[in-house]
């Protein structure tokens, strides 16, 4: 088992609980990684398998804030160079579900690497059986611990359920993607559209659990309702792993990109490059790290989910109008992406408009409002009463007070009072059913 020398990290390698598929899954390389020479191409993927592993082997890195899922126990008796380890569950069913989860986990000694791995479980009785070249470290009534069976079975949900739309990777190019107009989410930026967090802050765990049961209304993101509470929550930690591992590369390519693009390293001795890189990542995957950490423990603050101060003003005709107002005020030009009567169609979708991460003042090249992820952006028509970040009153303060992140949508919560954010919230509500054809009686 490769770890690593880093005081940061404590890695448990974790053996895979099986994919049916004939060629095994791979992670890939996104296009900044592929932009450099080979030499730094290499060392990013290296970095990456040491951290994370592979889709059928994964890593557990401790120190992220990842449920990986974790089984106290005591060892009843070690024979043969096999351990056997009484769970202490309430019910030996209740690990019985995580069986296959549970072969191939890391086993550790009072919170170290004993380099031995689930070989069996027994759920009538709640033991398990290890094996593994350091059994003689175990003795009888240890301590020990079994991690990273919640991992596996939240990878092996996502496999079945999300990667023929998002990829292995997480990537957005699962084998379906292609067929769609808008390309599935790739969440490798750590960045997702509908959160109720503030605008600089990551998504968090309700956050995505909500969008896996409820879908996105109006594109190709379907309901996850039917399936239990543990399924979409371990689907959720897998997805929120994929996302720190794909933020562990950017940061791996902005720290390589300058020196290593195939321009900046030319006539460059193979030799020189590999010991340069080596040299500039030393400690760097510990300090990202540490930033990846709490960037996401940030978003379990409740100090950083958008909460309304004032209860919601009452959509009467007074709000709505006031709403109505501000909407196609100069002080919020709404109406310059969602139109004067909020049907999509405002001016910003002609124009050459500001790219969403790009360099202040860079404008594209195509007419159009664009994402962070290069996808057209069309402003919802609010006129069809299709909300993707939710119908709910809070769901649209929130897209107005904080923005969508990763798109043109800018957060409103600076410069308008809340009580003006919820009169646009009444008006917004209101659009469906203006100027609607009155019903005919007979």
């Amino acid at each position: 088992m490769r770890s690593y020398s880093h005081a940061l990290l404590v890695v448990a390698v974790l053996m895979a609980g099986g994919c049916q598929s004939q060629r095994a899954p791979e992670f890939v390389l996104n296009s900044q990684t592929k932009a450099l020479v080979p030499a730094a191409q290499d060392a990013v993927r290296n970095e990456l398998q040491s951290a994370f592993g592979t889709p059928t082997k994964l890593t557990v890195w401790e120190s992220l804030p990842v449920d990986f899922g974790k089984f106290e126990g005591k060892v009843t008796s070690v024979s043969d160079g096999r351990a056997f380890v009484k769970l202490a569950v309430a019910s030996p069913n209740a690990a019985a579900r995580r069986l296959p989860e549970m072969k191939g986990a890391a086993v550790k000694i009072k919170g170290a690497d004993s380099g031995l791995v689930v070989a069996s479980y027994n759920a009538e009785t709640g033991a398990l059986g290890t094996t593994g070249s350091d059994a003689a470290v175990l003795t009888a009534d240890a301590d020990v611990s079994v991690i990273g069976d919640g991992l596996q079975f939240g990878r092996d949900l996502y496999l079945r359920h999300c990667m023929h739309c998002h990829g292995v990777s997480g990537d957005g190019d699962g084998p379906t993607a292609k067929y769609f107009a808008v390309r599935p989410r790739d969440y490798r930026k750590g960045t997702f559209k509908f959160t109720s967090t503030k605008p600089t802050i990551r998504p968090s765990r309700d956050d995505i659990k909500r969008i896996i049961k409820l879908g996105v209304p109006g594109t190709y993101m379907p309901s996850f309702m039917l399936l239990p509470d543990d399924e979409v929550i371990a689907i959720g930690e897998y997805v929120r792993w994929l996302a720190m591992r794909g933020e562990l590369e950017n940061k791996l390519d902005v720290e390589l990109g300058n020196d290593y693009s195939p321009d900046a390293a030319k006539d460059r001795q193979l030799k020189e490059v590999k010991q340069e890189i080596e040299s500039k990542l030393s400690g760097k995957v510990t300090e990202f790290g540490t930033e990846l950490t709490e960037d996401w423990n940030n978003a379990e603050d409740e100090g950083n989910v958008v909460t309304p101060v004032t209860a919601r003003v009452p959509s009467d005709a007074d709000s709505i109008e006031r709403g109505r107002k501000l909407f196609i005020s100069d002080k919020v030009k709404c109406f310059s992406c969602h139109g004067e009567t909020g049907r999509g169609n405002g001016v910003s979708t002609e124009d050459f408009n500001d790219i969403p991460g790009g360099k202040p003042g860079e404008k594209s090249k195509v007419a159009g409002l664009f994402d962070i992820w290069g996808n057209v952006v069309k402003p919802r028509d609010l006129t069809t009463g299709i909300y993707r970040g939710g119908r709910r009153p809070v769901d649209i303060y929130r897209r107005i007070a904080a923005g969508i992140k990763g798109t043109p949508m800018q957060a409103f919560g600076g410069s308008l009072k809340d009580e003006e954010i919820w009169d646009i919230t009444n008006y917004v509500f209101s659009l469906p059913y203006q100027n609607k054809p009155a019903a005919k009686h007979h």
